[in-house]
């Protein structure tokens, strides 16, 4: 590998760990003292979770665009997923709790990390698990945090939206809640490999050779478009149709 390339990507690894160490830090310091101090708990954790966005999304050299306003929490967002850098990007620009798999929890430090912040962890496998994640959902929101759900179930390439998985917006189904949405689109320099190779990790592809690629990128963009307005519906199915459809309207596919 080209010497400049090498000490980029070493240098921008350092900085993605050492800003996920101090982050890591603030929010057990959140949960430390959320017993005897709940709302200056949430905000220590939300200003932490802010920085730390920001902070990788610079790490990765990440040009990032917002258009629309995001919404005031608490409340209920869904995005399209493309990339593991979707979580520092929304994380960035709302006090999120995101759901994610379970199989996350597994992962080697960052799953530790991930729960520390709050991740809602879901078992797709068990439809008796979706009861005990609503609850969770629930105990979010009433904490004052905003609750991300990445509605395709798994990551795509970004030339298109995946179908919508209705089984978690049965939560905003039941409370009655607007369904706030955004959109999530990643530009690589001219001469460099596509979004879709580079930024997007999708299908069956290890980290390992993933990750390097990402890291040898001289920068990119990130573009979270925010819609202008939520959506509600009486049946999760037809609400999942009607948020897809209006995502697509503003949705602009990645090479």
């Amino acid at each position: 590998m080209n010497p400049l390339l090498l000490f980029r990507s070493a240098w921008r690894t350092l900085r993605v760990v050492g800003y996920t160490l101090i982050g890591f830090g603030f929010t057990l310091l959140g949960h430390v003292l959320r017993p005897v101090a709940p709302r200056f708990a949430v905000r220590l954790r939300n200003r932490a979770m802010r920085w730390w966005g920001r902070r990788l999304m610079r790490s990765f050299a990440a040009r990032v665009h917002v258009e629309g306003t995001p919404p005031a929490g608490p409340c209920f967002l869904v995005t399209n997923h493309v990339s593991y850098l979707d979580i520092p990007l929304v994380a960035s620009c709302v006090d999120a709790a995101f759901v994610g798999k379970a199989e996350l929890r597994t992962w080697p430090v960052a799953g530790t990390v991930m729960t520390a912040a709050d991740t809602v962890y879901i078992d797709r496998s068990r439809k008796r698990d979706l009861l005990r994640v609503l609850e969770q959902v629930d105990a979010a929101m009433a904490r004052g945090l905003n609750v991300v759900l990445f509605p395709e179930g798994t990551s795509g390439r970004g030339d298109s939206l995946l179908p919508f998985k209705p089984s978690l917006l049965q939560f905003a189904v039941e409370k009655g809640l607007p369904v706030h949405w955004a959109t999530i689109e990643y530009r690589t320099p001219d001469g460099e490999p596509p979004p879709s190779r580079a930024v997007c990790w999708w299908g069956d592809e290890a980290l390992a050779p993933h990750y390097p690629r990402l890291m040898r990128l001289p920068w990119l963009e990130a573009v979270l478009r925010f819609g202008d307005e939520p959506v509600r519906a009486d049946d999760r199915k037809q609400l999942a149709l009607e948020l897809r459809a209006a995502m697509l309207e503003r949705f602009q596919p990645m090479p």
